[in-house]
């Protein structure tokens, strides 16, 4: 039962908001026809009923001469004109950088050029270094060497679980990581 009249209720606001003027510059077409529908056949009664005065007043011959007072209808406003503004920014132009970059460079370089790491994760002759950044994350594998460990791996991976990784976004924050 409360579904129905639920239902019922749902509708009616929908028809009545679809049916109702909802800006001042729009218009509403089927209301225009009606209010001149309305207009003629008020005038046509109002020509009529003013003929028949008319006769009254001749007969009875008054001398009042009532006037109404003008009414002034409001103009409508103008419509502002906007432009957009153009303003020159300088956009730093950043260079696109290639991940295969980091291979083979040594755990010193690697912090050198890219900082300390977010965390580190061991495991026997594999080091992980993660970077985090807003639209993604970096993952640098390293394995152990004879002279210390070398770039093995880079991975780069969505920040959210099961996201999409934009990868533009990603490797402008690693080119200016990297700068």
């Amino acid at each position: 039962m409360k579904s129905n009249l639920n239902k019922i209720i749902l509708y009616f606001v929908t028809i009545f908001f679809f049916s109702s003027c909802h800006t001042l510059e729009h218009k509403n077409i089927f209301l225009d026809t009606v209010k001149e529908n309305q207009k003629q056949e008020i005038i046509t009664i109002e020509e009529k009923d003013t003929q028949s005065k008319s006769k009254k007043i001749e007969n009875k011959k008054s001398s009042n001469k009532d006037e109404m007072a003008p009414i002034k209808v409001p103009n409508q406003k103008q419509k502002v004109k906007t432009i957009a503004l153009i303003k020159k920014i300088n956009i730093p132009k950043t260079k696109k950088i290639d991940l295969d970059v980091f291979k083979n460079w040594s755990e010193k370089k690697l912090t050198k050029k890219m900082g300390q790491s977010d965390f580190i994760k061991e495991e026997g002759k594999l080091k992980n270094y993660q970077y985090y950044f807003s639209s993604c994350f970096l993952d640098i594998f390293l394995l152990k060497e004879i002279n210390g460990y070398r770039v093995n791996y880079i991975q780069t991976r969505s920040t959210k679980l099961y996201g999409k990784i934009e990868t533009q976004k990603c490797l402008k924050e690693i080119s200016k990581k990297l700068n």
